[in-house]
């Protein structure tokens, strides 16, 4: 019984230390995948893309998305539900500053990590993916 008196405290920190460990690396690849989905959503429909209301747009301009709220409610829907309602997210057109063929657009979604066991006093951690890709529509 002393035994393990000495011992449970130290065997359970470190078992509520590697779940906690697991948890974080699930959260983050969630992230890593949801920014890859949103930077592939706004490569797909840039602004040739037919999947506009009123058509493609003109060679060179934005199309009916240039805020990129899509490419963040699609990075928010990716992360299915375990991020979604967390997440900030910011997608920026460059090279030219438009979403038109051959731009390059980067997303970026952060998501602040707190422990789900309150026996580790750890802080909140801010997690950070970012994804570039190359409009190709």
């Amino acid at each position: 019984m002393v035994e393990f008196a000495l011992i449970a405290p130290i065997f359970f920190m470190l078992l509520f230390g590697i779940i906690e460990g697991g948890r974080f690396m699930f959260y983050y690849e969630v992230l890593n995948n949801a920014t890859r989905d949103g930077a592939r959503y706004a490569i797909v429909n840039g602004a040739n893309s037919l999947m506009c209301s009123t058509g493609p747009a003109a060679p060179g301009t934005t199309s009916c998305n240039p805020s990129g709220s899509n490419v963040a409610t699609k990075v928010k829907a990716s992360a299915f539900g375990v991020l979604g309602t967390g997440v900030n997210v910011t997608s920026t057109w460059h090279d030219p500053a438009n979403n038109a063929r051959g731009s390059t657009v980067t997303v970026v979604a952060t998501y602040t990590y707190r422990s789900l066991v309150p026996l580790l006093p750890l802080p909140p951690i801010t997690v950070e993916a970012e994804s570039s890709l190359v409009v190709n529509n």
